[in-house]
């Protein structure tokens, strides 16, 4: 797409469209962009630009209405190269005091943050932590029976996390829970939890001869010590999302409430950090670029690495229609503010 570069009067047209439709959620006729445009030209030199920009694949036509509106390459076109990214002095003000009131939590002004945001954009904000666990180990298992029926199983790991597991006495007996838990003693303490899956595969035919119910005990195990390793995910601002008239129409709001379930950003996000100095990029997908059933909806999100190794990342989803001028400058915002108070 970098040889289409389009001429300024095009670059123009297709901005002027691209806002109005934003705006309005109406397909841009050429005497509306005229109107726009406020510049002195004739509405046949519109129409040619537009026919242009339609050939370039920028523009589609409407088949009810004469006007046009942006295609996926005419946002992506915007985003690259015509988006205006002025300053939100306000909110700006109003996240510093959030984050000064609040203490340093990044999660606390990401939170608060994208409730605003989401209020803003009308766009629904998906927060997603995930620890770093390249170097974490399982450092111990004990058994603490609880009662004639019940028994918990904790795993201590090396970054202090304690995960822990109730089983009921009627499923598996106390005696095979402490058989199981020597078994994972001997051969898995020390290890990096990346690996337990693999190597626990290793003691399953041991478990098989002298535990009963042996699978079941297995597989909670490895559920309960791996269960760190999910992202978490909070989700804020379904109900502004569904005030966008695109949502009306229910096979589209299924598709986005899919993608928003199945979404993990630490997939898609390019973001790239230099030694020890964040740097954050804000990703933007737009329609088919995320996948052909999501050709109405947009996605834009940036992630932040905390002194711990924590990724959290924050997603932006909703219609292809959003500002993205004004979502780009929320989460600059944010980016300055928790890159630049993370010290304070």
């Amino acid at each position: 797409m970098g040889d289409q570069m389009l001429t300024e009067r095009q670059s123009l047209i297709l901005k002027v469209i691209v806002k109005e439709y934003i705006d309005k959620n109406q397909p841009v006729g050429s005497k509306r962009i005229l109107e726009l445009l406020g510049i002195n030209i004739s509405s046949a030199t519109i129409r040619n630009d537009s026919a242009v920009l339609e050939e370039k694949g920028y523009l589609e036509k409407q088949h009810t209405s004469s006007g046009r509106i942006p295609s996926t390459n005419g946002y992506r076109y915007y985003v690259d190269y015509l988006m205006e990214r002025t300053e939100n002095e306000d909110l700006k003000e109003y996240l510093k005091t959030i984050f000064h009131s609040r203490g340093v939590g990044i999660d606390n002004v990401l939170d608060e943050a994208s409730k605003i945001i989401s209020e803003l954009t009308k766009m629904t904000a998906i927060v997603s932590k995930k620890e770093n666990l390249n170097d974490v180990v399982l450092k111990k298992i004990d058994l603490v029976p609880l009662s004639n029926t019940m028994a918990s199983v904790i795993f201590v790991l090396s970054n202090g996390t304690i995960q822990k597991k109730v089983f009921n006495l009627e499923n598996v007996s106390l005696n095979d829970l402490a058989i199981s838990i020597k078994l994972f003693s001997d051969n898995l303490i020390e290890t990096n939890i990346q690996d337990i899956e693999a190597l626990a595969e290793t003691i399953k035919p041991i478990l098989e001869e002298s535990v009963k119910n042996y699978e079941y005990v297995l597989q909670s195990f490895l559920k309960t010590i791996l269960q760190g390793k999910d992202e978490k995910k909070e989700i804020f601002g379904m109900k502004y999302m569904l005030e966008n008239p695109e949502f009306n129409d229910t096979q589209k709001l299924k598709n986005i409430i899919n993608l928003m379930d199945k979404i993990s950003p630490f997939d898609w996000y390019e973001v790239t950090y230099e030694a020890n100095q964040q740097k954050n990029k804000i990703s933007t997908k737009i329609g088919s670029e995320i996948s052909e059933d999501n050709d109405d909806v947009a996605i834009l999100g940036t992630e932040f690495i905390s002194q711990d190794g924590t990724t959290t990342s924050l997603t932006l989803v909703g219609p292809k229609r959003v500002d993205y001028s004004q979502a780009n400058q929320l989460i600059q915002v944010l980016i300055d503010i928790i890159n630049g108070n993370g010290d304070t």
